[in-house]
């Protein structure tokens, strides 16, 4: 087999259950949000999500630091853990102690712009150099209400030496993938050809996967004018091919309860042969697993059809305000701070080792993105397509998204049994009745 190079192709431009770690910079915890009295300086209060490379929230937590004293303001730093955001921030809506920024994904964010809890941001965005790529994620409902962070394109892993053994090619269509999965397939030594997580919980990747199926098959799941056309036979094929890769044993049986972390683990354990994943993979092969990643070739993902159209979405890492809470105001001065240090930012990204990529301009061209190991993803999130494409860019279409209805729907036909037609029509009456 001619040796697969560790490439990333151009696609179409379309375009946070654990305990809260609470950490306190400036003076006493002092925010009624995080239970303290005030103190009469200005307050701050940051929930932040766990990031999979540590080196994130070390190096945020330096910048808030560093914020609060020079600014005199006393700032609460929460880490939350990312499958956890969502039901902890509906429990602090409720009571009315919610923090004043969060930073999490972007459709995960977004959801909080329907309930009228987000602050416009124009105002912060108008002073920060983004690139044109990272512009679509700030937008919902026609207004700006996110300040991206950074952008996380995802790659197709596949264990190369696996591949060669058996003298295959890197796959051009989704049908041909699952045709090889089923030569190297191997169950009974605890080798299975497909990593493919499909739980409901936590981020996002099982959706992700399957709306990208969907959109190369020619299916949409909601239209460019907000209709759902998600019942139509091309995205019924889609389901039937994508229930088959469970029902044929290509992927562990366990992987219907799978999180996010769940393909990165039998990836890095080396007991599946592809996953579908963020460079966050990438730089845990290299530091940990050595061998698997020299192992490792990025394969471009396949289409429908040879020569079809292959899309590749992601999403992005975003801030949000929220102007429900007490220090909307010193929440913004706290991000155009950030963003003021690009030097800084550029650091914090390259920390993270291509899990994200920048969404400011004028770092494309450093030593790190040279590396062709990096410049992969780079180019990846160049030509990344929104995950709810082509559906218009609405804090309804995010719901949609974070709600996860797609993989609700594979799991009725993998785990449950139904028809997939059935399957379909439930799919299509929930985001109808979302939509409505």
């Amino acid at each position: 087999m001619k040796k697969i190079g560790k490439t990333l192709k151009s696609a179409c431009v379309l375009g946070l259950s654990g305990a809260l770690l609470v950490c306190s910079v400036g003076c006493s915890s002092s925010s009624e949000s995080s239970g303290g009295e005030k103190t009469g300086k200005k307050q701050l209060v940051f929930w932040d999500k766990s990031e999979y490379v540590t080196a994130y929230n070390d190096m945020m937590k330096e910048k808030v630091d560093e914020f609060a004293e020079k600014y005199d303001v006393d700032v609460d730093y929460v880490i939350v853990n990312s499958g956890d955001l969502e039901q902890k921030l509906a429990a602090a809506i409720e009571s009315g102690n919610q923090p004043d920024i969060i930073m999490g994904d972007n459709t995960s964010v977004a959801e909080y712009i329907a309930s009228d809890q987000l602050a416009e941001v124009s105002d912060v965005l108008a002073d920060i150099d983004l690139k044109e790529e990272a512009k679509p994620y700030a937008v919902f409902n026609d207004t700006e209400y996110l300040v991206p962070l950074s952008l996380t394109a995802p790659g197709m892993f596949a264990r190369q030496d696996v591949w060669e053994e058996h003298g295959l090619e890197a796959p051009k269509t989704w049908e041909e993938l699952k045709e090889q999965a089923k030569i190297i397939n191997d169950p009974d030594n605890g080798f299975y050809a497909l990593g493919l997580p499909l739980g409901e919980s936590g981020g996002g990747d099982a959706e992700t996967f399957i709306r990208t199926i969907i959109l190369d098959y020619g299916g949409e799941v909601v239209n460019a004018e907000g209709e759902v056309t998600v019942n139509s036979p091309e995205v019924l094929e889609a389901f039937k091919f994508i229930a088959s890769l469970y029902e044929e044993g290509l992927v562990p049986p366990d992987a219907t309860t799978w999180d996010d972390s769940g393909n990165n683990s039998a990836y890095t354990a080396g007991t599946v042969g592809v996953v579908f994943n963020s460079g966050s993979l990438m730089g845990t092969l290299k530091d940990e697993y050595p061998e698997i990643w020299d192992n490792t070739a990025i394969f471009d993902y396949p289409a429908a059809e040879e020569g079809g159209q292959s899309y590749t979405l992601g999403g992005a890492n975003v801030f949000g305000i929220f102007k429900t809470g007490d220090n909307t105001e010193t929440a913004k001065e706290f991000i155009s701070y950030f963003f003021s240090d690009t030097d800084f930012y550029n650091e914090m990204v390259e920390a993270i080792g291509g899990m994200w990529q920048p969404v400011i301009n004028g770092y494309d061209d450093t030593e790190f993105w040279q590396d062709p190991d990096n410049a992969v993803w780079l180019t990846a999130a160049s030509n990344l397509t929104l995950t709810t494409a082509p559906a218009p860019t609405t804090d309804t279409a995010a719901q949609g998204f974070s709600n996860h209805l797609c993989t609700k729907a594979l799991q009725n036909i993998v785990v449950n049994g139904m028809d997939p037609q059935e399957a379909l029509d439930g799919l299509e009456a929930d985001l109808n009745e979302l939509y409505q």
